[in-house]
Formats: C-alpha cells, structure tokens, sequence
C-alpha cells in the first residue's frame, strides 16, 4: 500500500491551448445564469419583507465595527470577519449581502459542475447535481446563508485537497487544505473542529505512508493545522491589541450557544451524536461517492470520516449547525469526491449507481427535507 500511495498515480497534465478567453467566456456565463436564478429569490424574499436572522446578525456587527473608527476598537465585534468585512464595504444592507450570497453559490455551483462534466457525461452530471439545485432547503442556503457558503465552499476546497494528499499522495494537496481551512474560519469557527479532526488523523496516514516517521506525522500535522490557528491566533491578537478584551463573542451567529452544553455535557453529546448521523442520513449520496473513491485506497476513507465526526463535534460545542447547512454540506463534498473518482468515468455501472443515489437522495429531500427555523421562516414568506 505505501508503494502505490507514494508513486503519483495521475497522468501528466497536458498543454492548454494558446488562449484560453472562450472557456473563460463559458464560465463566466455559466457562472451569471447560475446565479440569477438565486438573485431573483433573494430579491423577492426582500421585496415580501424576509430579513434573514444572520444576514441581520453581520450587518449589525459591522454597523458596531464600524463606529470603534480608526481607533479599531471595533474589532471585537468583527467576527466572523470576511462577512463582516464585506457587510461594511458592500452596498445594500441586507440585500447586497443576500446577492453577493448568490454570486458565490453560482461560482462554487459553477466550479463543481465544471469538475463532474470533466469526470462524467453531461446527464449523469445533471442528474448528480440535482440533490443541490432541486431541494428548496438549498433555495434557501445558497441566496441567503453567507457564512454558510463561504465556509463550506473552502471546506470542500480542504477537502479535494486532503484527497489528493492522502490518496495520490500529492504533496500541494495538504497545503491547500490547509489553507482552505484557514480561509474557511475566516467565516466559521467550526472550521476548527474540521481542522482539529484533520490532524487527528494524521498519524494513521503517516503510519501507511511513511512508516510511522514521527517527523513526518508533525509535518502533516503542521501543513494541516497551523494555516487554521495562524489565523485564529492572529486574529485574537488583534482583537485584544485594539480593544482589550477577549476576540469578540462566542455566540458569533443568533443560533450558536458556544459551550452552553444543555442539559450537561455527556447528554449534549449523546444528542449530537443522534443529530450528526440524522443528517448523514439526508444524504446517501455522499456514503455511496465516499465508497466509490475510497475502496481501493482505504487511507483515503479517513477524508470520508472527517466531516461527520467535527460535525458531531461542532455540534456539542454549540456551532451553528441546522439540518439545512448539513446537508448542504454533506452534498457538497459528496459532488467533490466525486470529480475524483476515475472509476465513475470508467464503469457505467457507477454512474448508474450514482445517480440512483443522487435520485433517491433528492426524493429524501422531497419526503423528509431538511429544514431550520430560518427556512421554514423565508418558506413562508416566499409562498405566503
């Protein structure tokens, strides 16, 4: 098994053509009529009266920000900081936000699509991509949850890059894991569980590769996590330098409750454990793409077993978690795993199987769907 993960098992990339400007225009339309569609939602969600609890949450922090003026004293409120951030520059209040939203769900949609059509014939990729573009639930998530897809779209970055690192053994793979996972706290703390269960894992993945070279177990461990608590540590930092207090609040979003532990500590576990594996139970797409990249490369499987456990994990703590950002995080990385299966453009056995999975999975949806107090709420106000 160490001999076949340390060889490169990827063909050498080919030239790319002279000029690239009519991909780049396929793209950049593809990107526009992803996003329209969501923009109108938001639009009309705006124009019904819907003000969506988190949108409303940033745009007061940054209104907070704001005022500490050039003093900075602002920053501990600035948290999550790139929503933040963008709350300030960004015109429109809460609809500007909501658009942007928008623009970012029609390029991380635009981006995995582009990645299956390269893996998959084009109606297998449509069928794949309907358990993301089909549910209201994800109506919802991509044109108003802006921390969520900010943070997810990086966390599937990590993951595509913990992939390549422990299956292929491409070594830029753990770097841009970690990277995205740096950038995914920026704007979700629970970036840090994902990264702390990361890490956790690296000793397995030392023992098969390197032979439990304890150097190389700190090394994947380092190029995994110190992106992360580089900057949570700076961030910190700058918080108590500028206004002397501790980095902003634990309660960074209305629907987080950070270390409360209702009812004790070991039943909130139980209790996150029961809802982790509900929500994996949303998503049979992502088990069956898990066992289609990870049979021959059992390493590998650790990238399978990472999201669920931190989002168990995020979920005793009191992160903001609701069924809805489950499942669109489970679909997410399932369509991710899948532009790395090989196999899928191979056997047209697993294509089939996928999309029965994708099929049923949108089915699911449709008879037991996903859903939060903020979906049944913009529901609600788009259909009233």
């Amino acid at each position: 098994m160490a001999s076949v993960l340390s060889r490169p098992t990827r063909p050498l990339p080919t030239s790319r053509p002279a000029s690239a400007a009519p991909g780049l225009r396929w793209r950049s339309a593809a990107w526009l009529l992803s996003s329209l569609p969501l923009i109108a939602l938001a639009y009309w969600a705006y124009r019904q009266g819907y003000s969506q609890r988190g949108l409303a949450f940033i745009e007061h922090r940054a209104a907070l920000t704001a005022a500490g003026g050039i003093q900075l004293g602002g920053l501990k409120f600035a948290y999550p900081p790139l929503p933040v951030l963008l709350a300030v520059v960004l015109p429109g209040g809460q609809l500007g936000l909501a658009v942007f939203t928008c623009l970012c769900s029609g390029a991380t949609l635009t981006y995995v699509g582009g990645r299956l059509s390269r893996r998959l014939p084009a109606t297998t990729t449509a069928v794949l991509l309907l358990p993301l573009v089909a549910v209201p639930a994800m109506w919802y998530a991509a044109s108003q949850l802006l921390t969520t897809v900010i943070g997810l779209t990086f966390l599937a970055v990590a993951l595509d890059g913990f992939i390549r690192f422990a299956a292929y053994g491409e070594t830029d793979g753990g770097f841009t894991a970690g990277i995205a996972l740096g950038l995914s706290y920026c704007a979700d703390p629970g970036a840090l569980m994902y990264g702390t269960v990361m890490v956790l894992f690296a000793p397995l993945i030392s023992h098969i590769r390197y032979h439990d070279d304890s150097l190389a177990t700190a090394s994947i461990g380092a190029v995994l996590f110190f992106p992360i608590m580089a900057v949570a540590a700076s961030w910190a930092f700058l918080v108590w330098r500028f206004s002397g207090t501790f980095p902003g609040s634990l309660h960074y979003s209305p629907a987080a409750h950070v270390l409360d532990f209702p009812g004790g500590i070991w039943p909130a576990l139980g209790r996150a454990a029961r809802t982790g594996l509900t929500d994996l139970a949303h998503a049979p797409l992502y088990l069956l793409a898990g066992w289609a990249l990870f049979r021959r490369r059992p390493v590998a499987a650790l990238g399978l077993a990472f999201p669920v456990v931190a989002l168990v994990a995020a979920l005793w703590l009191g992160f903001a978690y609701s069924a809805v950002t489950a499942y669109f995080m489970f679909t997410l990385l399932a369509l991710t795993m899948i532009t790395h299966s090989r196999r899928a453009g191979r056997s047209a056995r697993l294509r089939w199987l996928l999309a029965a999975a994708a099929a049923a999975q949108l089915a699911l949806a449709i008879w037991w769907a996903p859903t939060s107090p903020g979906f049944i709420a913009w529901w609600h106000a788009m259909t009233g």
